[in-house]
């Protein structure tokens, strides 16, 4: 550890050069720093500077901070800023101790340590800048971990496909930009798909659109994209009086009950820090318009009840009826939600059941959850400044743990005869995070993540086979979007998503999706790598159940069934679920040809019902 400071005798030379009517002004004192360090290493730094100016630092509320320099605004030691913070003022004469945690460069050398005050209104640099010697890093010994290993039936992120997007029509009277909205899924009679969102930024309006034909986003550019048929502009779901201090609105997620006509939807408060208020509420929303408030529903006693108030989603029935007593919905997801009563520390969920309308409490069971420290594991691409919660310091950039920023707003059961496990949609910040603005508000860094847990492990956790907070993610991954997401744009949001599996299609809602505008992009479950390859013939066997050939195809495709299967219904549908055709009559020795040439250019579903299984392919059409 090295302690550098200043020779007056060179500073009162160097104050000569300053001009006496200076606002603003500083002198170095000293730098309290390691001599060495290795590779990503997060360290301490305490920098000690004097007010020289004839204006009190922070006076006003007025931001103050260190900007590094050589060059300006560098990031060689993981932020470019260290903040004076809030409730310090350092009047004229007085000194001022800047201390913040820093991270090593990834890369070995000598690297220059300089830094110099400036204000936040206007970037006014001014002062002394730091005369630091180099600090040497060194080369990191450890090495990262091997990723883990695919399993067929296990799900992860190779086993999705990006299969197109669409863009969400304008809603008279509601600026869509800002809007987190859930996500429901709503099939027709006719076997059509719509959704349920939410719109405006403020008052938030509850809306119903068709899904169009999907198209995908190719180079950068989004302009081949549908936009979604606005079916029906409902209104702001909300209850109709405070309860237990709360203004209930459907802020949160949606789960859409085909079978009643009934949303049920969460709300939720960051900054609410009294006793828990209802989450769940259920509106039956009728064909011809009208809308009627059914019934809210609080949480049972539970150690985080903000764990399970973002949103909600279904259960598959044979997880449930292994695991949660037949439950069939889950409350969820977990992260950091309230400046005072932390949440969860990594993706959360809770099994009810349906509720019933003469009950007040739901009727629970967890599944997942995170009280610290124990916690979800991350990537260890960040470092903490001055957070008070969830304090992880990463001691490798590979080796980190949910912490003060990071949140999850959405998640799905996927349980198809070949994939199976609970995707979670996760954001972190990244870099240097602090409450002091620092990875807030103030140069945020943010990225994108799928958790992907074993619904195995999760049902073992239910029945109390094991702790709620020792289940971790099979694997975890950073998303790319089809189309860039900025990295900084504190505001972009996952905050709905839905699974058809009918087609096998995850649908995903973002924020900020398409620069200022929200899309929903849609992800396919390929079918098992040894269940569904093809061979150049076509033939199914008992390794391929279900095949087409070719794929992708124009204008015909060969649908082959397996030998071992008795056939008796072989439809083509479209990615919104309509029948396009029944080519159950072609089949002749378990094939069937579909000519496509009079429809347009897509992706298409192939569902052959058998006597042992119903089989699903997707086929894409080139035009």
């Amino acid at each position: 550890m090295k302690t550098i400071a200043l020779n007056f005798a060179f500073a009162f030379l160097l104050s000569m050069n300053v001009v006496a009517q200076s606002t603003f002004n500083s002198q170095f004192i000293s730098v309290v720093i390691p001599d060495t360090l290795t590779t990503d290493e997060i360290f301490p730094a305490t920098i000690k500077f004097k007010n020289t100016g004839t204006s009190t630092w922070g006076a006003g509320g007025e931001v103050f901070y260190l900007i590094s320099q050589n060059p300006t605004r560098n990031y060689t030691w993981g932020t470019y800023f260290i903040i004076l913070g809030q409730g310090h003022t350092v009047a004229p004469g007085d000194t001022f101790n800047f201390a913040s945690n820093l991270r090593a460069p990834s890369t070995p050398g000598k690297w220059a340590f300089a830094w110099q005050c400036s204000t936040v209104t206007g970037h006014e640099l001014f002062g002394d800048v730091v005369r630091a010697e180099s600090i040497y890093v060194t080369q990191r010994l450890e090495t990262p971990p091997p990723p883990p290993q695919h399993k067929d039936s296990l799900l992860d992120s190779s086993d999705f496909e990006y299969i197109g997007s669409f863009k969400l029509p304008a809603v008279a009277g509601y600026e869509n930009r800002y809007v987190a909205s859930g996500l429901a899924l709503r099939t027709m009679p006719d076997g059509s798909k719509r959704f349920f969102l939410n719109t405006g930024t403020y008052a938030q309006c509850l809306y119903e659109v068709a899904l169009p034909q999907l198209a995908k986003i190719e180079g950068n550019s989004y302009s081949a994209l549908n936009t979604a048929t606005l079916v029906k502009k409902w209104t702001t779901i909300a209850w109709d009086s405070t309860v237990s201090g709360e203004n209930l609105t459907a802020n949160g997620g949606f789960w859409w009950d085909d079978s009643t006509n009934i949303l049920y939807w969460t709300h939720y408060n960051g900054y609410y820090t009294g006793r828990p208020f209802p989450v769940l509420t259920a509106t039956r929303l009728a064909d011809d318009g009208t809308i009627t408030n059914l019934k809210y529903w609080y949480l049972p006693e539970v150690p985080r009840w903000k764990a399970y108030w973002r949103g909600i989603t279904h259960i598959p029935k044979t997880f449930a009826d292994l695991y949660t007593g037949g439950r069939e919905l889950a409350l969820g997801f977990g992260g950091d939600y309230s400046i005072i009563q932390t949440a969860s520390c990594g993706p959360s969920i809770a099994a009810i059941q349906k509720p019933d309308t003469a009950k007040d409490t739901l009727d629970l069971v967890e599944v997942l959850r995170y009280i610290y420290p124990e916690a979800a594991v991350r990537n260890g691409n960040y470092f903490l400044g001055n957070s008070t919660i969830w304090i992880y310091q990463p001691p490798s950039p590979w080796d980190g743990r949910f912490t003060t920023g990071s949140t999850c707003w959405a998640g799905v059961f996927i349980d198809l005869p070949d994939k199976k496990g609970f995707v979670a949609f996760v954001k972190h910040g990244t870099g240097r995070l602090g409450y002091d603005y620092g990875g807030n508000t103030i140069d945020p860094h943010l990225e994108d993540n799928w958790y992907f847990y074993d619904l195995k492990e999760l049902g073992d956790a239910a029945l109390g086979n094991q702790t709620l907070g020792s289940v971790q993610p099979s694997s975890f991954n950073k998303i790319e979007w089809p189309y860039p997401v900025s990295n900084t744009q504190i505001y972009h949001s996952m905050s709905g998503a839905c699974f058809d599996p009918q087609t096998r299609i995850m649908y995903v809602y973002l924020s900020f999706a398409l620069g200022g505008e929200p899309a929903v992009h849609a992800y396919y479950v390929k079918t098992d790598s040894s269940l569904a390859n093809e061979r150049s013939s076509g033939a199914a066997h008992s390794g391929q159940l279900l095949a087409t050939y070719p794929n992708p195809f124009n204008p015909a495709v060969m649908v082959s069934v397996a030998g071992i299967y008795k056939c008796t219904s072989l439809r083509v549908y479209n990615t919104n679920g309509q029948m396009i055709t029944d080519i159950t009559q072609q089949l002749v020795n378990g094939r069937a040809i579909w000519d496509a040439s009079n429809q347009p250019g897509g992706i298409y579903v192939i569902k052959a019902v058998t006597d042992k299984k119903v089989l699903v392919k997707k086929a894409v059409l080139v035009k």
